[in-house]
């Protein structure tokens, strides 16, 4: 399965990347994009939703709220 880093407000940064049931490639991609941004990021990745924060730190996180 593939994992795709999102920015806070929903704007796709990158997809396509390695889900983390086959290596850490999203993950450290992930922490690598919130460093350089100096914000955190979402990662939907395999196994959840991560928020991704500058710091390196990876929380859980809720499901995107959408308008109906």
């Amino acid at each position: 399965m593939m994992a795709t880093i999102y920015s806070q407000d929903g704007m796709e940064i990158t997809v396509g990347l390695q889900g983390s049931s086959v290596c850490d490639e999203a993950v450290q991609a992930a922490k690598r994009i919130a460093a350089d941004r100096q914000e955190s990021v979402r990662l939907e990745d395999d196994d959840g939703n991560w928020d991704v924060y500058p710091d390196g730190r990876v929380d859980e996180a809720d499901e995107w709220e959408t308008a109906d």
